[in-house]
């Protein structure tokens, strides 16, 4: 005998029967207009120990590859903090950090392009093509020798 993953025919889904339950105990449920008015109302900020933020939709897929990155920048893991493109145009900055966007770069409003311009940027393809692609690895390392410039000179 095998048992089926469908719900039983008349029995109520698991969002009805918990709008069923709100009833019978009496509270009423509510349904926002504009739920994305709620969406990005906190801002971000970073611990004073971040160095690099890489911005990226999509999770990177292997921490080896990310560990050889950060001893090329002669950082510790904790010191990096990754972040949606979302989570960026919140982000509130107390400290210079160096930005690295997967992918693309951004739209971001006036103000925080203007945060932004002065910091060290790179910007590569995406998880998956650094992976796979020798030259996408080849640019990443050219532009990660001139973030190490960039540090050594102040």
């Amino acid at each position: 005998m095998s048992f089926s993953e469908a719900p039983l025919s008349g029995a109520p889904s698991m969002p009805q029967r918990r709008a069923l339950l709100l009833q019978q105990m009496g509270i009423e449920q509510w349904t926002l207009r504009r739920p994305q008015a709620l969406q990005g109302a906190s801002s971000i900020t970073l611990g004073e120990s971040v160095r690099l933020l890489i911005i990226s939709d999509i999770p990177p897929t292997a921490s080896g590859f990310l560990a050889d990155v950060y001893r090329a920048l002669g950082i510790q893991a904790q010191q990096c903090v990754l972040l949606t493109h979302e989570q960026l145009a919140r982000l509130k900055l107390s400290q210079p950090v160096a930005l690295w966007f997967v992918g693309n770069s951004p739209d971001l409003s006036d103000s925080a392009q203007a945060t932004l311009k002065a910091m060290p940027q790179i910007t590569t393809a995406l998880w998956q093509t650094l992976q796979q692609s020798p030259q996408a690895k080849r640019q990443l390392w050219q532009q990660l020798q001139q973030f190490q410039l960039q540090g050594d000179a102040r």
